[in-house]
């Protein structure tokens, strides 16, 4: 596959390293509170709701209100689409650091 088409493949919405790091948690470790996350990844509440409100409108996470003993948290998850869609972004990066590492082993081309 050549490069370009290997570049479409990639979701710009999960090209984002801060939207990458939340759906990579999500994706490891399952729904999880968002002050979990937001210490888990050293992100301010600022950048986390930015980012966490993309993922929610391109329909990659939901956010659910749960009543605690300690009052109400919000927990967020990957949707199916999600998943899929973290799933599909890290089969195309596996695919373009295979092409690179094929390049590698060939060499420089020769003038």
């Amino acid at each position: 596959m050549k490069l370009e088409e290997l570049l479409k493949r990639l979701d710009p919405v999960l090209m984002n390293p801060n939207r990458l790091l939340i759906m990579a948690l999500l994706y490891l470790l399952g729904p999880k509170k968002e002050s979990e996350v937001v210490r888990a990844l050293g992100m301010s509440w600022g950048k986390f709701s930015t980012h966490i409100a993309m993922l929610e409108r391109e329909g990659y996470v939901v956010r659910k209100r749960v009543l605690t003993r300690k009052g109400y948290r919000t927990f967020v998850k990957l949707t199916p689409e999600g998943r899929e869609a973290y799933r599909s972004l890290v089969r195309a990066l596996r695919e373009f650091l295979g092409q690179l590492g094929d390049m590698d082993k060939r060499g420089p081309k020769k003038a």
